[in-house]
């Protein structure tokens, strides 16, 4: 006789939608310390806009990274679209697919 083998639930609950990505498994380029970053060309730097509201592109800070790539995987989920991230989910359920084409 065997016996059914139940996964046990996760101290942290069900897989819930990513807060990082929102799902979608990757995150922009951000501009994490000055060093790494360069003026922002929307704001000339300032971090506002002509009006006076914080600049859309670089949310304040004047800087902005040069993106090499459009997208890296989430940090917090490497991927998943969902957190935490359940033992059971294989790569191809993964929200980010850096080789999918269309």
């Amino acid at each position: 006789m065997t016996t059914e083998r139940r996964p046990s639930p996760s101290p942290e609950g069900p897989p819930k939608t990513c807060p990082e990505c929102q799902g979608r498994g990757w995150v922009d380029n951000r501009c994490l310390t000055p060093d790494h970053a360069h003026m922002c060309a929307y704001c000339q730097g300032k971090g506002t806009s002509f009006s006076g509201q914080t600049c859309y592109a670089c949310n304040g800070t004047g800087m902005i990274e040069v993106r090499q790539v459009d997208k890296n995987p989430c940090p917090l989920c490497s991927g998943a679209g969902v957190y935490p991230v359940p033992e059971s989910m294989s790569l191809k359920d993964f929200a980010f697919k850096p080789h999918k084409t269309g």
